[in-house]
This record gives C-alpha cells, sequence and structure tokens, in this order.
C-alpha cells in the first residue's frame, strides 16, 4: 500500500513538472527569452540593455 502511495506521489510530480514545461513553453517566457543565452534570466529585457547603454554613455561622456 505504501508503495502505491510513493509511486502515484512521483507520477503525480512527474505530471506537474510536465505541465509546467508546456505552460511555459506555449506561452512564452516574460522577458522572451528562449534559453539559448548563458544566465537567461536578462537575455530578452531591454530595459536592462537601456540601462547599460545610458551608462556607457554617461562614462564616454567624462
Amino acid at each position: 500500500m505504501a508503495d502505491m502511495i510513493v509511486l502515484i506521489l512521483i507520477a503525480s510530480y512527474c505530471l506537474y513538472v510536465i505541465i509546467q514545461y508546456y505552460r511555459k513553453k506555449k506561452n512564452g517566457t516574460q522577458n522572451s527569452c528562449n534559453g539559448i543565452c548563458t544566465g537567461c534570466s536578462g537575455c530578452g529585457d531591454l530595459k536592462h540593455l537601456k540601462e547599460m547603454y545610458d551608462a556607457d554613455q554617461k562614462k564616454s561622456k567624462r
């Protein structure tokens, strides 16, 4: 009986992970990152790139 409970818990978790992956793939991520770049959390965030560009421009003006 305990083996069946453990098996059901493992199967449920696997199903949960698969569903989350499917939803993420279907809806796309918020920053439109497709997993190609390293440290993907900010690769599609244009606001971050604009801030870096502005900081570089301020440094070059000095």
